[in-house]
């Protein structure tokens, strides 16, 4: 590999793709245990991460775009489920959090299953 190269190139697009959407699950669970933590606050409005359009768009993109994908949290319509303005329905978000909290597990058990074959097939254990 020359001195410029990228080192994010000995991966293959697949592998970049699971880091990339490992990234965004973890942040998605940031910003859901956040809406959870803010459920009695007044006038909080839930967030969430749509990491899964913007990884998306990125794989149309190509392996490039993959790698510069990002994710940010987006407020959704104004809701006011109490009186006090607070837009959080804790069992929507606890569901939420769990479904991604299970997704996040099985992205990187099949990370970390991929990385195990590369270094069984390179002889390194």
């Amino acid at each position: 590999m020359t001195g410029g190269a990228d080192p994010m190139s000995v991966l293959d697009s697949t592998q970049l793709i699971l880091q990339r959407a490992i990234s965004g699950a973890t942040l998605r669970g940031t910003v859901l245990a956040d809406n959870l933590a803010n459920a009695d606050t007044p006038g909080f409005q839930p967030s969430d991460v749509d990491f899964h359009a913007a990884l998306q768009g990125a794989i149309d993109g190509g392996p490039g775009a993959i790698g510069r994908v990002s994710f940010s949290p987006e407020q959704g319509p104004p809701l006011a489920l109490r009186a006090d303005g607070n837009g959080v329905d804790p069992e929507a978000e606890s569901a939420k959090l769990a479904e991604n909290g299970l997704e996040l597990n099985a992205l990187v058990e099949v990370a970390g299953a991929r990385v195990q074959i590369m270094r069984t097939a390179m002889g390194v254990s």
